[in-house]
């Protein structure tokens, strides 16, 4: 009786981890997951709109009728936050549920009232005023959402998640040092559980990299890095016994997106350095300049494509990679641009 039991009780044991092993896996905020692979609707929850990046909005309040009769609905001071000389401002705000969040040049998070404008929350970054490897101005570019948090990017290379809620620190991950030239400047991306980021700095020597982390704890989960050492793929294009790898640029400072269905990371890589002089870099120099794409949860590379090869003209891309289904010559494709 005894062993029969035994051999009901591993039975349902087995069958049970079968189930588990095939069933779908879930994703780690279902909610925001769905928002980022549907046609964008009234929340706005990633810089590019979606995880295509294609910035597309299927409202239709506003159309050709009436788009010369909007005016200002409110307007709210952010207490003084990178309104200096020094400071840009090229965010583009989320919104979630009547909530708008915003990022100045200073990394400062403001939580405001769709409706009225009102400051809901703010977070101050405290960043080192000092920094002095900031080659084209004190900017931030947006920021990411998911699982209930904020994320940012800060130019002193930290990444900082904080509560939707509250505005209080979930976390801060150090990604680099500033003073060895690293920041952040781009909008994260989240995406299943993990923040993707790249990092600026192709002006001082920097080696470029993409960094996967963990959404809830900001543990550093992989990176990938956009200078191949010694033997690795890509580093034939670079002068042998050169240090390359370590201080050659090729920066990622726009956002990335995702393919769910391929299960790819896209992404384009920035200039070299020193971005104008060539002569100490002879070859392609890869991977500067390129679009890269890796699998998503490994960061294990996939393919590239250079643009511009032994680029000495500055001419990496300037916005962030596209994704785009379309039909070839009656097939259907994935196209990015």
């Amino acid at each position: 009786m005894l062993r029969q039991a035994w051999w009901t009780v591993s039975a349902l044991m087995v069958f049970t981890l079968l189930i588990a092993a095939h069933a779908p896996a879930r994703a780690a905020d279902a909610e925001i997951d769905k928002i980022l692979r549907s046609p964008v609707g009234k929340d706005w929850v990633t810089n590019g709109g979606n995880l295509t990046n294609n910035r597309y909005s299927t409202l239709k309040q506003v159309d050709t009728t009436n788009v010369g009769k909007l005016k200002g609905a409110w307007m709210t001071r952010l207490k003084g936050s990178g309104t200096g000389g020094k400071y840009s401002f090229e965010a583009s705000p989320l919104v979630k549920d009547g909530i708008m969040y915003v990022v100045t040049g200073n990394d400062d998070v403001f939580a405001l009232n769709a409706k009225t404008g009102e400051i809901v929350w703010e977070y101050r970054s405290g960043i080192d005023q000092t920094i002095s490897t900031i080659c084209c101005g004190w900017v931030s570019r947006g920021l990411a959402m998911g699982e209930g948090q904020i994320y940012v990017g800060q130019l002193d290379a930290n990444v900082v998640a904080l509560d939707m809620k509250t505005g209080k620190v979930a976390w801060k991950t150090p990604i680099e040092k500033w003073q060895n030239g690293y920041g952040i400047t781009s909008a994260p991306l989240y995406y299943d559980g993990v923040i993707y980021t790249g990092m600026t700095g192709g002006e001082f020597g920097v080696r470029g990299r993409l960094t996967a982390l963990n959404a809830k704890t900001g543990e550093i989960m992989w990176r990938w890095y956009t200078l191949p050492a010694p033997g690795e793929k890509g580093s034939e294009t670079w002068p042998p016994g050169t240090d390359h790898s370590m201080r050659g640029g090729a920066p990622i400072w726009n956002t990335p997106a995702i393919d769910p269905e391929l299960g790819l990371v896209y992404f384009a890589v920035g200039n070299c350095g020193p971005d104008y002089d060539g002569s100490m870099r002879e070859g392609d120099n890869l991977f500067c300049a390129s679009l890269v794409a890796l699998k998503a949860k490994t960061g294990e590379y996939a393919w590239h494509f250079q643009q511009v090869h032994h680029d000495i003209w500055d001419y990496d891309a300037a916005s962030p990679v596209v994704l785009f289904d379309t039909v070839i010559n009656g097939e259907p494709r994935k196209g990015i641009a």
